[in-house]
């Protein structure tokens, strides 16, 4: 299995994961950062203790060069201080990948050159890496669309469906 050396966390993916019981994908991952605004929005939505024992994740501090980078994104896109801070935390950690699922966040992490990918990504990927197998995966994508808070269209929801179908290793 082909691990993914770095990536960075936004909060959704986590609940996202989390709200259909698919948190095991994340041995996807050698490593997980997570800024300080992304725990403590785990923190609000009661997820912190669950993400925390995971052995991959690791809390990290901004530099001050990446701290004003993350206020300046906030301005600059319009999107939260989690993002931004989890943009930047890619940028400083030169991270792998970027995972979110908030469209403004995924524009403005493609504008400064970031591999960017949402929940539905790491799902197909750990399927592709045979951490899940078929019929799992295809459930799990049913459950995002019916069962999570993530917004995704059936459109995306067929599409990535028939991509898993069409998968040969």
């Amino acid at each position: 299995m082909a691990k993914i050396s770095k990536a960075v966390f936004d909060t959704g993916p986590f609940i996202h994961l989390y709200e259909i019981e698919s948190l095991n994908v994340l041995k996807l991952f050698k490593s997980i950062f997570i800024a300080d605004e992304v725990f403590n929005e785990l923190k609000k939505a009661n997820l912190h203790n669950k993400i925390s024992k995971i052995k991959s994740v690791k809390l990290l501090q901004l530099s001050p060069k990446h701290k004003d980078m993350s206020k300046l994104l906030v301005e600059k896109h319009n999107i939260g201080l989690a993002e931004s801070s989890s943009i930047s935390l890619t940028l400083q950690e030169k991270a792998d990948v970027f995972i979110t699922d908030d469209l403004d966040a995924r524009t403005a992490a493609k504008n400064l050159n970031l591999e960017v990918h949402g929940t539905v990504g790491v799902i197909l990927r750990a399927f592709r890496e045979s951490v899940i197998q078929k019929d799992e995966a295809i459930a799990k994508i049913k459950e995002l669309h019916e069962k999570s808070s993530l917004y995704i269209t059936k459109d995306l929801v067929e599409w990535t469906i028939n991509q898993i179908k069409e998968y040969r290793k």
